[in-house]
C-alpha cells in the first residue's frame, strides 16, 4: 500500500511496473522522510494521465485524488483530447502542472483554449504550445493574457503573426508589456523604426525578454560595430551578437583570419549578413575553403555574396558550381554572376542555367543531375571540361 512504508511502495512498483529503472528506485529511496504518497492518486496519474511511476510519485506530492473526486480530472483530460492534444502532450502537461486536474474546465481552462485556438494555435500545435509553458493556464485570461496579446498587436497586426510569436517564445508572454516594453523603448530611443521593430519581434521575440541593462549594452555593442539602427540588418545583428561571447567571437574571427581576412573585412561581412557569423566553425571552415580554395573566389567575391556562405555545400553549392563553371569556361556567364546563380530558386536556376543551354551544352543536365544524386561527391576540375 502507498500509505505504508516506502519499501512497500518500492515492492509495489517493481511488481506492477517491472520496466522501472534504477532511477525509480533511487527516487523512491530519497522519499523516506517525505509525506506518505497517496496510492489512488499515483494510480490515476499513471493509468489515466500516462505518467511514468517516477513522475506520478512526484506529481502526487502536489495533489490528492480520491475515487469519489475524479469527475473534475476526468473532464480536464477529456477536454484536452477534444482540442486535439496527444497523449504525450497530456502526460507532459499533467506531470509539470498536476494542479490542472483540479481546475474547473468551463471557467478556468476552456476559455483559454478557445482564445488560443481563435488566434490560430490549434490541435496538436496547441498541445505543443502549452506543454512548453503550462503555467500560462494559471494566468488570468482577462487580466494577463488578453492585455499581453493586445500589446503585441500594437506591433504585429495579424493573428497569424501573433501565433508565430507565441510558438517561438511563449514564456513570459503573459506579461509582455512589462517585460518587453523597456527593451522596445531602448530600440526606439536609438532610432530603430517601428516597422523594423515589428519585424524583429516577429523573428526573434526571445531577445526582448533580456534584462534592460543587458539589452542596452548589446545595442551599444552592435552600434559600435557600425550597424545602422535604421537598417533591417540592425535587428539581425543584435540577435546574432547576443550569442557571440568574446571567446566564441575570437574563435570565429580566427577562422576568417586563417584565410587571409582582416578584422575589418569580417566586420563588413557581418554587417551585410549577420547570420554568417552565427554559423558553426565547421560550416565556416568548409565554406571558406570551397569558395576561396576550390572556386578561387577572392575575399571581395565572398563579401559581395555573403548569403552564399549559408547555403548547403553538398545539396546546392557543389552541384550548381559544376554547371556555373562550365558556363564560365564558355564565356556564357561572368565570374561575378556565379553568386546570383547559387542563390536562385531551383526552378529559376534550371531555367536560366541548364535548360537555356541544353542544345548547345547537353552535358549540363547530366553533370548537374549526377551531383544532385550523389551529394557526397566533391567538386572535381574535370567537371568543367
Amino acid at each position: 500500500m502507498y500509505h505504508q512504508h516506502p519499501h512497500h511502495l518500492l515492492k509495489h512498483l517493481l511488481q506492477n511496473y517491472p520496466s522501472s529503472s534504477l532511477i525509480t528506485i533511487r527516487f523512491i529511496s530519497s522519499c523516506k522522510h517525505t509525506s506518505k504518497p497517496n496510492q489512488f492518486t499515483i494510480d490515476y496519474l499513471i493509468n489515466s494521465c500516462g505518467l511514468s511511476p517516477v513522475s506520478a510519485l512526484k506529481a502526487s506530492k502536489h495533489i490528492i485524488l480520491k475515487p469519489s473526486t475524479t469527475k473534475r480530472p476526468d473532464s480536464v483530460l477529456s477536454l484536452f483530447k477534444t482540442y486535439g492534444f496527444t497523449n504525450t502532450h497530456i502526460s507532459k502537461l499533467v506531470a509539470a502542472n498536476p494542479f490542472l486536474l483540479l481546475l474547473n474546465t468551463e471557467k478556468a481552462i476552456k476559455p483559454k483554449l478557445d482564445f488560443f485556438s481563435n488566434i490560430g494555435i490549434t490541435g496538436p500545435n496547441l498541445g505543443k504550445f502549452l506543454t512548453s509553458n503550462g503555467n500560462i493556464l494559471r494566468c488570468s485570461l482577462e487580466n494577463k493574457i488578453i492585455p499581453s496579446i493586445n500589446f503585441l498587436r500594437g506591433f504585429v497586426k495579424t493573428d497569424t503573426c501573433i501565433a508565430k510569436i507565441l510558438n517561438r517564445c511563449c514564456w513570459g508572454i503573459t506579461d509582455a508589456e512589462c517585460l518587453m516594453g523597456p527593451n522596445i523603448a531602448i530600440l526606439q530611443d536609438h532610432g530603430v523604426p517601428k516597422a523594423n521593430i515589428s519585424k524583429f519581434i516577429l523573428a526573434s521575440p526571445r531577445i526582448f525578454f533580456y534584462k534592460p541593462e543587458q539589452f542596452y549594452n548589446m545595442v551599444i555593442d552592435i552600434k559600435k560595430m557600425g550597424f545602422n539602427p535604421s537598417s533591417v540588418m540592425f535587428g539581425e545583428g543584435l540577435n546574432r551578437v547576443r550569442n557571440l561571447k568574446n571567446p566564441i567571437w575570437d574563435t570565429k574571427m580566427a577562422v576568417f583570419k586563417s584565410f587571409g581576412w582582416s578584422e575589418d573585412e569580417v566586420l563588413s561581412l557581418f554587417k551585410k549578413q549577420p547570420m554568417v557569423v552565427g554559423a558553426s566553425l565547421k560550416k565556416l571552415n568548409s565554406a571558406l575553403d570551397f569558395f576561396m580554395n576550390t572556386l578561387k573566389w577572392t575575399r571581395n567575391d565572398v563579401s559581395k555574396n555573403p548569403s552564399c556562405m549559408l547555403l548547403s555545400l553538398e545539396k546546392r553549392v557543389v552541384p550548381r558550381s559544376c554547371v556555373l563553371q562550365i558556363l564560365l569556361s564558355k564565356d556564357l556567364i561572368s565570374r561575378g554572376g556565379m553568386g546570383q546563380g547559387l542563390r536562385e530558386s531551383e526552378d529559376v536556376f534550371l531555367k536560366k542555367y541548364v535548360l537555356k543551354y541544353q542544345l548547345e551544352l547537353p552535358e549540363l543536365s547530366e553533370v548537374y543531375q549526377s551531383k544532385m544524386s550523389s551529394p557526397g561527391l566533391k567538386f572535381r576540375p574535370q567537371d568543367i571540361k
